[in-house]
């Protein structure tokens, strides 16, 4: 009773004073997880919206029962809470020659009374190879590499302020099939501005990232500046991903009781292909979110979502950010019908729950558009624009020790996330900001991990994918860039994956060693990919350190 009574102060608590986010799509996120389903701490894990601020994801950790880890899980315990937790690192003692990792996780350090400095290097140095299109018109086996370097500066001023820094030289060989997205669209997922270097498929851009946190009040989190974010607890996410480059961005997070409400506003760019220097700026467009979740318990999450996005101009004038969006205590969908109805609203539910201490279902429902006034009239109406997200996970699956297993299934239906005008599609830099592929698809991912040693990590995720492309001019709405005229004559009869055919599978698979406690990984990593009649295989080793593992989805 003592318990339930504590935590809704704990959960306020967990907010308070400076604070980093961990890097999204680190394998930290996967260990928290599985404490989470476990049940081995006695406190909630806000899951739901990623990334995890450093102060929440250690006090966490830090309440987490290790009497019911294996000797094996507490060393791997300890290696995970020395990467999450600033005040657990400063305690640690290391170093080599007495200058570097002296707290066995970051390069360098100054630490002094409301006032803390770390610095650590970012690299991902990689080599491989890359053959297509066997086993008819096999290729050659190419050479493909990643070579990043760059380096992270975070830390804290006072009680209530922290900030991060990165910033990375990228030059890059990619697979083939990455390289023909440049080709297509003059684009790398994931990434803003590229440019053509050296070789044939040679790649270069420049990456940086930074942001201020403050949190004037001990539930209540403020953080500006350029970043990306994933919305849900799944591999994929309908309602906001972190497949698009990183945005400028202002997110107030609050959390009182058993709420938390997130309020979360961008300035991205409308892509134009081809754009010449001359030409100016990339058009702006602005977007918020905003939801509302209740978690009773340490087991059940409930959230309710909004989006819209929209562009400062209009056919009658330019209105830059509309200032009725800041109100965050109202129905966007409200506020935009009230302006004339000349946006691109999304709402949405996700649901998240823990159940048995070894599995996690989770869910998302977007609802973009439906007319409930068409059902008389006909099956499958072009506006009844929704997607949805069922998943499981299961820890140490079958009895088996850190066997951790992950099934998801996505359906979105076609013209989700297209709007009338392009430049309020639901998209940041020409990419999507819901499911990675876009729309009219369904799929799923198989994903397996296995840590059988505190330093070794086995990942292995399984893809299917069924999309329908347009063709011949025709709109037939699975590309999220594009507006949604140009479709075919009947409203009605629409179905997902219509149009030309498109399927990819994909294995990939990544072996990683961390010789020590520090963000430093030796790996080496797989990926056999088929579309359509195209068959490839890469292969690639090396180190990657300060860095999370490099992904792409689709």
């Amino acid at each position: 009773m003592k318990k339930l009574l504590l935590l809704p102060l704990l959960l306020g608590s967990l907010l308070q004073a400076q604070d980093n986010d961990l890097l999204l799509n680190h394998d930290l996120y996967h260990y928290l997880d599985r404490m989470d389903i476990r049940g081995y701490a006695d406190t909630i894990l806000h899951s739901d919206i990623r990334p995890y601020g450093r102060l929440a994801a250690g006090a966490f950790l830090a309440r987490v029962d290790t009497a019911q880890l294996s000797p094996m899980e507490r060393r791997w315990h300890d290696r995970m809470r020395l990467l999450t937790d600033d005040d657990y690192a400063a305690a640690a003692r290391g170093g080599l020659w007495g200058r570097f990792y002296t707290n066995r996780r970051d390069l360098l350090r100054m630490e002094k009374p409301g006032f803390r400095l770390l610095v650590n290097p970012v690299l991902h140095t990689s080599a491989g190879v890359d053959r297509n299109n066997f086993p008819r018109a096999a290729q050659p086996w190419l050479p493909i590499y990643y070579n990043t370097r760059g380096l992270v500066v975070r830390g804290h001023v006072g009680k209530k302020v922290g900030f991060y820094t990165e910033v990375a030289d990228n030059v890059m060989r990619f697979p083939q099939y990455i390289f023909n997205s440049y080709t297509d669209r003059e684009l790398i997922p994931g990434e803003g501005f590229v440019k053509r270097f050296g070789d044939v498929n040679g790649m270069n851009y420049f990456s940086s990232r930074a942001y201020l946190t403050w949190s004037p009040f001990d539930f209540l989190r403020v953080k500006f500046g350029k970043d990306r974010m994933h919305w849900g607890n799944g591999y994929q996410s309908l309602l906001l991903s972190d497949h698009a480059p990183d945005v400028l961005l202002l997110t107030l997070t609050a959390r009182i009781w058993k709420l938390e409400y997130v309020s979360h506003f961008t300035q991205g760019i409308d892509f134009i292909r081809n754009k010449n220097d001359t030409e100016g700026a990339f058009p702006r467009k602005f977007a918020v979110f905003h939801q509302l979740a209740y978690k009773p318990n340490n087991w059940l999450s409930v959230g309710f979502f909004e989006s819209i996005v929209y562009q400062p101009y209009l056919p009658n004038g330019y209105r830059g950010f509309e200032l009725q969006y800041l109100n965050p205590l109202i129905f966007y969908r409200a506020i935009e019908q009230y302006t004339g109805s000349p946006d691109n609203g999304l709402m949405g539910l996700q649901v998240k729950a823990n159940l048995l201490r070894h599995v996690q279902l989770y869910g998302q429902l977007l609802i973009d558009d439906y007319n409930f006034g068409v059902r008389n009239q006909g099956s499958g109406y072009w506006g009844n624009k929704v997607g949805w997200q069922a998943g499981a996970k299961y820890v140490d699956a079958f009895g088996v020790r850190t066997l951790d297993l992950q099934a998801e299934y996505n359906l979105v239906r076609p013209y989700t996330y297209q709007h009338f005008n392009k430049a309020s599609n639901y998209t940041h830099y020409g990419q999507p900001l819901g499911h990675a592929a876009g729309a009219n698809l369904k799929g799923y991912h198989l994903v397996a991990r296995y840590h059988p040693f505190p330093a070794w990590n086995v990942h292995l995720v399984f893809s299917k994918l069924n999309q329908g492309l347009d063709s011949a001019g025709i709109n037939f709405g699975g590309n999220v860039d594009i507006p949604f005229v140009n479709r075919p004559a009947d409203d009605f009869n629409n179905f997902t994956g219509q149009g030309t055919p498109y399927q990819v599978t994909q294995l990939q698979g990544r072996l990683s060693w961390q010789p020590w406690e520090a963000d430093i990984f030796f790996e080496i990593e797989g990926r056999y990919r088929q579309e359509a009649d195209r068959r490839s295989l890469s292969a690639l080793g090396g180190l990657r350190v300060g860095i999370a593992p490099r992904e792409v989805k689709w």
